[in-house]
């Protein structure tokens, strides 16, 4: 009966290509009911916004110059060059407009995995499992985040791009060049798609394209490494620390999807996504281990390799092992190994699972590729809505707290926000007025009056000291959103010189307790305010419930006192 019900699958091409519009629907809705035109909480937005009302009034050497000053050690002329353009036409810059052009270029990239595809010959349903790996959330922080949206995604395609050129049509060299050179410009890895493209020509026996893309490299190389200088510290091979949490650190990036979430993960998740990325790397090797003997001798030019999906497969694993080389190199000696997960690196694991995934399908025989086809497709799905569930809380509370930052840099210099980034006030409200941002957590009334206008009492349930942090919870009531998820509980420290808003911290249920109960987010919230950036006094503390676009809000009869 099962022999029969896959036979029967497999003739409906159409209900194939109608399921693998499902996960992209998912990830329409998680964008449409989270992105908001808001700076996010890194300030990066801010940053490549000031070149606005620089860039026009600079000479043709200034303008390049402008376009590619160090972030902090990139060259983002992509990034920049979208939000000029955003800029002449609409006058403004909506947050989310480049967002939306990010994950165009997300989009994108699974037509590139697709046109890969056609070239295996093999039914619409193969297809389904990249679609479902493609489009999850665990990378939220680049699906809502403009600059690093614009960078990450946007770098992404272009070595997409560049590498199915090199690899399918390798007559068309320029194009795979000036896409390689695209992705250079888009963020610092970029770079790194050179001595992949040039090793794929080299396999294939093109060795016209192979000198002419290490000459092109070498030029580029030169253009981007002028007046460049790093600000970031690099490993320490001599120390054992760092060597201990680099080695680590290398596996948990390629495997950091079996974290599930992003951030606040226990060690023992950790420890597991390091497992899944030695798991996954082998897998690899073993997928490859009768694919050697070729590619060594196409490597001594004795032959050319001529399996295009397995070369293309190949490469983009090789591309995301140098990034993750290139990655633990310059990031572990200051966000050590825990930082080797944050939730922009998320998508590097993804696109091993697909460099994976191709290369069993140009690889393995048609046997073994019908055994285990369906047993993919499903981990696949199960993946997908498991990333989904795990991470959309921390997406939510993300953007959340990037509404309340902005609203703390407006009306306190505080370190995470205008001091940070040595930015008065003044520069600061004058790139807020090119993306003009709604500010909603001041509606309805005067953050810098002495009082706030109370509509009765809410007493929270817990107002104490975490570490460092001011924590102030409230366990008993839902706060459900109903306009957008601007919507929520923030909790305000107002003194007569200072106000600070804390986003509302939610948690998601358990799996099966959504599957049961049918409901996401727990009861209650959590708001904390990190000490550092609370200046001493005496606050009294407030409740602001956002209900449907409108500011409500409840005195709490408790108050605050911060000494240090």
């Amino acid at each position: 009966m099962y022999s029969s019900f896959l036979r029967f699958v497999r003739e409906k091409s159409g209900l194939a290509w109608l399921l693998c519009l499902i996960p992209v629907l998912i990830y329409i809705w998680v964008f449409k009911v989270i992105a908001l035109n808001v700076n996010y909480v890194a300030f990066d937005d801010i940053l490549i916004l000031g070149i606005i009302p620089e860039f026009s009034q600079a000479d043709l050497a200034g303008k390049w110059k402008l376009l590619t000053t160090l972030f902090p050690e990139h060259r983002l002329v992509f990034s920049r060059s979208i939000i000029l353009l955003l800029h002449k036409i609409f006058g403004t810059v909506d947050l989310v407009w480049p967002m939306v052009i990010a994950n165009i270029c997300w989009a994108l990239c699974a037509v590139v995995f697709y046109r890969a595809f056609r070239r295996l010959r093999v039914s619409a349903w193969y297809f389904l499992p990249v679609m479902w790996l493609w489009f999850n959330i665990q990378s939220f922080e680049n699906i809502f985040w403009g600059v690093s949206s614009l960078c990450n995604f946007g770098v992404i395609l272009f070595v997409l791009c560049a590498l199915y050129f090199a690899a399918y049509r390798p007559e068309k060299l320029i194009i795979s060049l000036l896409f390689a050179i695209a992705a250079t410009f888009s963020y610092g890895n970029g770079l790194m798609v050179f001595p992949v493209t040039g090793l794929i020509f080299l396999l294939g026996g093109y060795r016209k394209q192979f000198l002419i893309t290490l000459g092109t490299a070498l030029t580029v190389a030169v253009i981007y490494f002028i007046d460049f200088t790093p600000i970031t510290q690099s490993l320490d091979l001599s120390n054992p620390q760092q060597v201990k949490e680099g080695f680590f650190g290398f596996f948990g990036f390629i495997g950091s999807w079996a974290t599930l979430t992003a951030y606040s993960n226990p060690p023992v998740r950790l420890y597991a996504a390091v497992g899944m990325g030695m798991a996954m790397i082998l897998g690899l090797l073993i997928l490859y281990r009768k694919q050697y003997l070729p590619l060594w001798n196409s490597m001594w030019l004795k032959g050319r390799y001529a399996n295009q999906t397995a070369l293309f497969a190949l490469a983009i694993a090789i591309f995301t092992g140098i990034t993750a080389l290139a990655l633990t190199y310059k990031r572990i000696p200051t966000d050590t190994f825990e930082g080797m997960f944050k939730g922009r690196y998320r998508m590097y694991s993804t696109l091993w699972c697909i460099a994976l995934y191709f290369g069993f399908l140009a690889i393995a025989q048609h046997s073994a590729r019908k055994k285990f086809a369906p047993g993919i497709l499903i981990a696949a799905v199960v993946m997908n809505l498991v990333l989904l569930q795990s991470n959309f809380a921390d997406a939510v509370n993300n953007r959340r707290a990037a509404i309340a930052q902005e609203f703390n840099a407006r009306y306190n210099a505080d370190w995470l926000g205008v001091r940070m980034f040595s930015m008065d006030q003044q520069h600061y409200e004058k790139i807020r007025s090119y993306y003009r941002s709604a500010d909603p957590l001041a509606e309805n009334w005067n953050p810098r009056a002495d009082a706030v206008p109370c509509d009765s009492i809410y007493q929270p349930d817990e107002v104490g000291e975490l570490g460092e942090h001011v924590v102030v919870g409230f366990h008993q009531d839902f706060f459900k959103p109903k306009k957008d998820y601007t919507d929520g509980a923030y909790v305000i420290l107002k003194s007569p010189e200072h106000v600070y808003v804390s986003q509302p911290n939610q948690v998601a249920v358990p799996l099966k307790t959504t599957l049961r109960r049918g409901m996401y987010f727990a009861k209650g919230l959590n708001a904390s305010f990190h000490k550092a950036n609370v200046e001493p006094g005496t606050y009294k503390i407030y409740l602001l419930v956002r209900e449907n676009g409108r500011n409500r809000f409840y005195c709490t009869g408790k108050t605050w006192d911060e000494k240090k």
